[in-house]
């Protein structure tokens, strides 16, 4: 499936760039002959044989069907008027095959096409769309299948528009209201610069509308619509307005390249894909992806084709959406197999609404200060001050209380530290980006809102502190390489960011007091309940670390690129999430406990001085090169790029059958099973069994004796105890015995 998938790129890649570079016409009738990728359903109903099994018959070439009846496979006569034959070498002619008709565009001298009451199929692949001086086509008034009007073909029913001769002329076209699908190239490159659908149009195939140059507006909003199939409307180079159905479901590859003056559509919330390449080389700077959507396709939107043929991405573009959606990861989205990583500027609805509103604000400069008036108060747009010291922004301008900060405002300001005044409440997206000499800002207790990449690229920031932050967006930090530093009052109550700190290399603490959503301990960042934890500075010192009892749950790139550590223990963590662990290059003890139940993707990548894992068998999810993996720039040195190695000399330690056992099988991992780990090694388990008998064996032995002594001690107590109670009482009877005898001798003296 992959193979077929780079393939499939590929092609549609030359495609693209064949549409820049040569006559539209020509290109596509070449590449539409050779592209076996553009989809299956072109290639149902297309012969196998080639021209090898061809059978040669005046000006025809051609195949037997399965039916034992003649297929077309080629034209090569010189004559402007063709009537198809209904037999050939005295065989009935049924089908006409993709290229029935010639392949050659340039070349082509058909302008009146006949057919015989015979055709039973007409490939779906449209054997019209490479005669560039067609003007008319008729069918014998008695075939059962086919039917023209106007000189246009269609299905008998008139339920599928297949041709409509390029050279037909006209400018306007109203398609039957019969028609539910327009078939491949029924229209291409005819010419017309308005048609108009019927309400009952399903299907928009392949290349079908593609290459009119006059065509400025499509309107399919009244149709039933649900899939527009690649290429359908590309190379329409006036092509301005769009207006899709609502129930459209699917917008093919390549579906409107090449539209250059596009520049604004709305996407249905029934879409649910968006194929590559589908809207290369338009006018888009930015598009609102629906929640729907479930896929866009590599090269979807923020490409375009540049002047020597080659296919770079504008990193401008802007893909508007939900958090957490397609669009978001289309963004950021990267492919080693198709050598592209996306870097467009994402933002949420709420946040490109404002960068409209931004936008459309008139602006007045006053000393230092740019501003503008807004509904809600004034907002400070942009700072041209060039004091590279402690920089001081006023409360008021002109009299205009500021309380917003707007995307970019201090992009170009030079001063190390920023003051801000207590009139301001929100920090929009952006609003300190790329303010490269900036290292130390406090945030006064009244700004509540800090936008989505506020301090994004301040790599000299070394310490922020917020006051009265309530919520803070997405991405904050990001690439604040010095940051060392980072205090929050109890304030913080969201922060929209699964990886809060992400490349803060130089980060040693985070304090944030204890909050209804985050707390900190010893700089580290959990959660309110201490369940999860959150971020772990990177450049903290300590070079050894165990998790408290309470987390069950390390968060996204938590510990990632920690420089120091070297020994963790994670003794009730249950989920290590993607890239937990990544780039801890010093890490070479990592114990988890028997409750682990799933590692990410990359949880543990990288980490190169991990040269042994012991996993249990309760972990039954497993990313990809979730341990084990590093990476070795300029590995592959044929093509420069990053190669994901296994870690050399790693071992697994798992039990046989455990999911990962599987997993270290599965990837050419060495795992070692039957072993148990005693006092921090790894030992055979029978081994370990052994001595555990020999030990036990040894203490009861040990026992024996002791309880031997104890019973001889007892038994010797016992003896001499009835040996006294013996000769007590034999001295008792003894004395009884003497005292008889003196009363006796007693008695007789008396008488």
């Amino acid at each position: 499936m992959l193979e077929r998938k780079k393939i499939a790129a590929f092609i549609s890649g030359l495609l693209i760039c064949a549409y820049a570079a040569v006559p539209v016409t020509n290109v596509f009738a070449e590449d539409e002959k050779e592209d076996t990728s553009v989809s299956d359903e072109l290639q149902e109903n297309d012969d196998e044989e080639t021209d090898d099994t061809y059978i040669k018959s005046g000006d025809f070439m051609y195949s037997k069907t399965h039916d034992n009846t003649v297929c077309i496979e080629d034209y090569t006569g010189t004559s402007a008027i063709l009537e198809v034959p209904d037999k050939i070498d005295g065989i009935a002619v049924t089908e006409l095959g993709k290229t029935a008709f010639g392949s050659d565009p340039d070349n082509n001298p058909i302008t009146e096409i006949k057919l015989p009451a015979s055709i039973t199929y007409i490939s779906d692949s449209n054997p019209f769309m490479y005669c560039t001086k067609l003007e008319k086509v008729s069918v014998a008034k008695d075939n059962k299948d086919y039917c023209t009007e106007d000189n246009i073909l269609y299905t008998k029913s008139k339920d599928t528009l297949i041709c409509y001769p390029c050279r037909k002329g006209g400018t306007s076209f109203t398609v039957p209201d019969s028609v539910k699908t327009i078939g491949t190239s029924a229209l291409y490159d005819t010419g017309l610069e308005e048609i108009k659908f019927p309400d009952g149009l399903e299907k928009i195939g392949y290349f079908s509308i593609a290459c009119l140059p006059k065509m400025t507006s499509i309107d399919l909003s009244n149709t039933k619509v649900t899939e527009i199939l690649p290429y359908a409307f590309s190379s329409c180079s006036t092509l301005s307005d769009v207006k899709f159905p609502e129930e459209l479901t699917y917008i093919g590859g390549g579906a409107f390249s090449s539209c250059p003056i596009l520049k604004d559509i709305k996407l249905p919330d029934s879409l649910v894909e968006i194929g590559q390449y589908a809207f290369i080389n338009t006018g888009l700077s930015a598009v609102i992806i629906p929640d729907n959507v479930a896929e866009i396709g590599y090269c979807a939107f923020g490409y375009y084709t540049n002047t020597v043929g080659n296919i770079v991405a504008d990193e401008s573009f802007t893909l508007v959406g939900k958090l957490g959606s397609t669009a978001q990861r289309y963004a950021t989205d990267s492919d080693t197999e198709y050598d592209y990583k996306n870097n467009f500027v994402f933002l949420t609805l709420e946040e490109y609404q404002q960068e409209q509103d931004y936008l459309n604000i008139e602006r007045v400069k006053s000393g230092d200060f740019e501003y503008g008036i807004t509904e809600d108060g004034a907002v400070l747009t942009c700072c041209y001050s060039e004091e590279e010291g402690v920089l001081t922004i006023p409360a008021e301008i002109d009299g205009n209380k500021i309380i917003k900060i707007y995307p970019s405002c201090f992009s170009i300001s030079q001063a190390s530290e920023i003051i801000l005044p207590d009139s301001i409440e929100e920090l929009r997206e952006m609003a300190f980006y790329n303010c490269k000499n900036l290292k130390k800002i406090t945030l006064p207790s009244s700004v509540k809102l800090i936008g989505d990449r506020a301090f994004d690229g301040c790599s000299a920031l070394e310490n922020i502190e917020l006051l009265g932050a309530e919520t803070i967006g997405n991405r904050v930090f990001c690439d604040c390489s010095a940051l060392k530093t980072f205090k929050s009052a109890g304030t913080l109550k969201e922060w929209n960011d699964e990886e809060p700190f992400i490349f803060c290399t130089a980060l040693e603490n985070i304090d944030i007091n204890s909050s209804s959503s985050f707390i900190t301990e010893n700089g580290i960042m959990y959660n309110n309940d201490k369940t999860v934890l959150i971020a772990y500075p990177a450049n903290k010192s300590d070079k050894s670390f165990s998790v408290p009892a309470s987390v069950n749950e390390i968060a996204q790139s938590a510990f990632a690129n920690c420089h120091y550590i070297e020994s963790v223990k994670l003794p009730n963590v249950k989920v290590i999430n993607a890239y937990a662990f990544e780039n801890c290059e010093s890490l070479s003890s990592f114990d988890v406990s028997d409750k682990l139940e799933k590692m990410d993707n990359d949880a543990l990548y990288n980490c190169v001085a991990l040269k042994s894992l012991r996993l249990p068998s309760s972990l039954n999810e497993i990313g990809d090169y979730a341990f084990g993996y590093y990476y070795k720039e300029g590995a592959d040195t044929e093509n420069g790029k990053l190669e994901d190695l296994l870690v050399n000399g790693f071992t697994l330690y798992a039990e046989e059958g455990s999911e990962a056992y599987k997993y270290a099988q599965r990837e050419g991992i060495k795992v070692v099973t039957g072993t148990t780990k005693v006092f921090g090694k790894n030992m055979s388990s029978s081994f370990v069994y052994t001595m555990i008998g020999i030990i036990g064996a040894a203490l009861l032995g040990i026992i024996g004796v002791f309880t031997g002594k104890a019973v001889k001690n007892s038994k010797a107590k016992k003896d001499s105890a009835q040996r006294k109670a013996k000769a007590a009482e034999l001295r008792k009877k003894k004395t009884e015995e003497t005292a008889d005898e003196e009363e006796g001798e007693n008695i007789e003296e008396d008488d």
